[in-house]
């Protein structure tokens, strides 16, 4: 078959069109190709084929919480604290395990985050500068985001016998232990109080490189915005903690000089979006 026969058959079967034949334009090509780029961005998450995690808000509910409060060294605690945040008096430090019984879009996990108290603007805040989870979707989420520091380790909470019982792992090595009776003393009468410290400002620090690998492109503390929260129920009584130092999972790098105080916690609430409240590279420009 000739090359002008094959060219007649393709034509004919609808095979090739010409821009003169479709009605195409050279100038409709590209408004083709925006219209596809502006569909990837209407939910700017990657893989575009399916994303790494769901639009928020999230809704937590019935979220179990270990919390346990302790005095570390003034040295260790101004090493994890970025200006302009100030370390509150007292060198306080949280460590807190959480199981995250149901939530909307991401399913059951748990985390253990890593907080100090400190001021920002002469305002208590809580800046949380590390966090561990044993789920992809909202390490992912809340990394890209907000800028929570989280990674992959291995937290499990979990009562044993009458004893709470908060423990990380990373690779398999137990790097912490905290553990409590289980809802021995009954804060019934703090709800209130108890409820008012969970929306105590939380700020992050946002850290992005840009794609030369060196370059700052994301410089920011970040107020995370908690919504509807509801407690449900407060637990005290006597706290153990424990920690190993790991070179993986730093959480014995704030070490404990004395625990003082341990909390359990039945609550809900929604996770959504976030505020600038500092902006490094802006700060740097002006």
């Amino acid at each position: 078959m000739s090359g002008e026969s094959i060219m007649e058959m393709l034509n004919s079967k609808g095979a090739v069109r010409t821009g003169a034949v479709s009605g195409i334009s050279s100038r409709a090509i590209p408004e083709q190709r925006q219209t596809a780029t502006d569909r990837f961005l209407q939910y700017p998450v990657m893989s575009t084929l399916r994303p790494a995690y769901p639009r928020g808000p999230w809704h937590y509910k019935n979220m179990h919480q270990l919390v346990v409060t302790y005095e570390s060294t003034a040295e260790a605690v101004r090493a994890v604290v970025p200006e302009p945040l100030k370390p509150a008096d007292g060198n306080r430090v949280t460590i807190e395990w959480r199981h995250m019984a149901d939530v909307s879009g991401f399913g059951p996990y748990s985390e253990v985050g890593h907080s100090v108290a400190c001021t920002f603007e002469g305002k208590p805040i809580i800046y949380v500068f590390q966090a561990f989870l044993d789920s992809e979707s909202p390490t992912l989420a809340g990394r890209e985001i907000l800028g929570f520091p989280k990674r992959h380790g291995e937290p499990e909470l979990k009562t044993v016998r009458e004893v709470l019982t908060g423990t990380l792992s990373y690779g398999g090595v137990q790097v912490a232990l905290a553990t409590m009776p289980y809802r021995a003393v009954d804060l019934s009468d703090r709800l209130a109080e108890i409820e008012q410290e969970l929306q105590t400002t939380q700020l992050v620090l946002k850290l992005l490189p840009d794609v030369d690998n060196h370059t700052p492109k994301v410089a920011q503390l970040v107020q995370v915005g908690i919504y509807d929260v509801r407690l449900k129920g407060a637990w005290g009584g006597p706290t153990e903690l424990f920690m190993v130092p790991h070179v993986g999972c730093p959480v014995a790098a704030l070490p404990v000089v004395r625990v003082l105080e341990g909390r359990q916690h039945l609550w809900d609430m929604t996770l959504c979006d976030g505020q600038v409240v500092h902006d490094y590279l802006e700060a740097k420009r002006s």
